[in-house]
């Protein structure tokens, strides 16, 4: 008697030598899912008593107010400034203008 391996992977199996089986039933295999976690809670009460005491402090208070006064006197200056410029010896070509130095 020959020796023949029944796992069926993809449809082949060494029995048939490589060809698909039509008919062959694939062998059982064991699918473990995680673990369900179930929690229990039990609740105990207890009582806590919260006491918040209040101090009160009256004041007496003085205000002081400080007034300051800040007058202004306006004037007017006049300012003239003179540019000199150096625009050569044409006349009627002001756009060869340079400004000149100060030779002082």
């Amino acid at each position: 008697m020959g020796r023949h391996n029944n796992d069926n992977v993809l449809g082949t199996s060494n029995n048939n030598h490589g060809k698909k089986c039509r008919n062959c039933v694939s062998p059982v295999r064991d699918v473990v899912h995680p673990t369900r976690t179930v929690v229990r809670t039990t609740t105990n009460e207890k009582r806590i008593r919260n006491i918040h005491p209040t101090e009160v402090i009256n004041v007496n208070r003085t205000v002081i107010r400080n007034e300051n006064y800040f007058p202004v006197t306006e004037r007017q200056v006049n300012e003239t400034v003179v540019e000199d410029f150096d625009c050569g010896s044409n006349v009627n070509n002001p756009n060869n203008c340079r400004p000149r130095r100060n030779f002082f």
